[in-house]
């Protein structure tokens, strides 16, 4: 929490600093009037391009995850694609990056993190900052989930994708946090 305020400014400082200090509720009650009128309220934000307004961090930092998800959902219901699709009017945009990826987090945190793992073995070299964020930090959290996705999206174990761009020590450390024999 004092890191990200520290060195983040601006935007990405009004929407970081309160999503990683709130408290937010973990039950599954979820008010489906309060998902419907924030769902508008999102669409009509994200419509006008105002997307850092005060009420979209509101949203996505104080809602428990359920509620979130019942919001994300009517989202969809009501506007016939997910709020994903509208954060997507310019791809070149850093701020609707973090945004998607803050929503996917909420929405589908296997896929998220297997695209990211995905993106560092792919390519020239190994993004190894982000596969050691999230196979370190994800072990004892979701780590199976992720695994399984990323078997599914590419025909590949994830344990053999990380031994065949990794070695040495590096590698054996992340093979004991994917549970390989």
């Amino acid at each position: 929490e004092e890191d990200v305020a520290a060195h983040i400014t601006g935007d990405y400082r009004k929407l970081l600093v309160p999503l990683v200090t709130v408290y937010r509720y973990d039950g599954p009650e979820v008010n489906t009037s309060l998902a419907h009128s924030e769902a508008k309220i999102l669409h009509g934000k994200i419509h006008d391009k105002a997307y850092s307004d005060d009420e979209i961090i509101r949203i996505l930092t104080t809602r428990s995850k359920a509620q979130l998800l019942a919001t994300f959902n009517s989202y969809n219901d009501q506007f016939g694609h997910p709020i994903t699709k509208d954060l997507k009017a310019d791809p070149k945009d850093e701020f609707l990056g973090t945004l998607r990826a803050i929503i996917r987090c909420f929405t589908c945190p296997d896929r998220y993190f297997e695209k990211v793992i995905r993106l560092a073995l792919g390519g020239m070299g190994t993004d190894e900052n982000s596969l050691t964020r999230i196979i370190t930090t994800r072990a004892e959290v979701d780590l199976k989930l992720i695994k399984e996705a990323y078997q599914k999206r590419n025909s590949v174990p994830l344990e053999r994708a990380v031994a065949k761009d990794t070695t040495r020590d590096y590698e054996d450390i992340l093979l004991a946090l994917l549970g390989a024999e």
